[in-house]
């Protein structure tokens, strides 16, 4: 699921919306929405004090200590604040991109058009779906589903040759590491790997990072790699100049995708994420996305 809810209102209180896809937050769309702002001022506050910011927080459910539990995302924007819960594998800081996407594009241009008097303004149901598409990777599945039959083609030519080697799943993740395919692995099972894994991060082209995962005492190796496949999402996502770009930064209007591949522990990982790259490459190159399938306009 990757990204579990979402809540935006004004500071003062006032709620905007409030969206939840799992069962996990069960109940939390009947807190009172001052609550909520009573909270996040006193954590705020709290920061405040000890010239701190307050990025992200994390909760677990009392009745199930052993859960890898909720991550808490926390931003404001001007006088609105959004508050995004996740799983805690997901890369937060990008998981901030997407809502700082969805506050440009959306939030502040109800805000600009506001009447003085009347201060309140209500989101449709077409807005809604365009926050769900941003949030859920909508670009980056429709490239892949548009080639899912290609792509599986060449993971069972990946597994005949390396049959030697015992691989367990692959899977795709887009940029802020929510899982967008898998193969061979319930991913159930692969976010529960990725939750032990510990802290991921960006990685540039073609690097890869490894980490024994151990799971009731049964060791497998974690394996990820940035594919440099650019998906063009928009330019509002990362403002600074091409000529800016540092190591670890993303580039200007696109995000990457991640191939991840589990394996035993023993195996050797290099050749195997070599064949990935030089084979899936090509199956994106130059690729283009049908617009109709879109609830937004994409930026390309």
């Amino acid at each position: 699921m990757g990204i579990l809810g979402l809540t935006i209102q004004r500071t003062n209180g006032i709620p905007i919306v409030t969206k939840t896809w799992t069962d996990k937050l069960s109940g939390f769309t009947q807190i009172d929405s001052m609550l909520t702002a009573g909270f996040m001022s006193a954590i705020t506050s709290f920061a405040d004090s000890f010239d701190q910011n307050i990025d992200f927080i994390q909760i677990s459910p009392k009745k199930e200590p052993d859960s890898n539990g909720i991550s808490v995302v926390l931003n404001y924007f001007s006088d609105v604040m959004m508050i995004c819960f996740t799983e805690p594998y997901l890369f937060l800081d990008k998981v901030t991109m997407k809502l700082r996407w969805i506050y440009e594009n959306l939030i502040q241009t109800k805000l600009d058009d506001l009447d003085a008097v009347c201060n309140v303004f209500t989101i449709t149901p077409e807005e809604e779906m365009y926050i769900e598409d941003i949030l859920f990777d909508k670009v980056a599945r429709i490239l892949i589903e548009e080639r899912k039959e290609q792509i599986i083609s060449v993971l069972e030519d990946l597994e005949n040759h390396f049959a030697q080697e015992e691989i367990r799943g692959f899977s795709i993740n887009s940029f802020d590491n929510s899982i967008i395919f898998t193969y061979h692995i319930d991913e159930q099972e692969l976010e529960n790997l990725l939750c032990n894994m510990g802290k991921g991060g960006y990685v540039k082209d073609w690097e890869v990072q490894y980490k024994p995962v151990w799971i009731e005492k049964n060791p497998v190796l974690v394996s990820y790699t940035n594919s440099a496949v650019k998906i063009q999402i928009s330019d509002i996502i990362m403002k600074e100049k091409a000529a800016d770009q540092e190591e670890g930064q993303l580039y200007f209007g696109v995000v990457p995708l991640y191939y991840y591949i589990i394996t035993d522990t023993d195996c050797s990982i290099g050749p195997i994420m070599e064949k990935i790259n030089t084979s899936l490459h090509p199956i994106f190159v130059d690729y283009k996305i049908d617009a109709s399938k879109l609830d937004f306009e994409l930026e390309i």
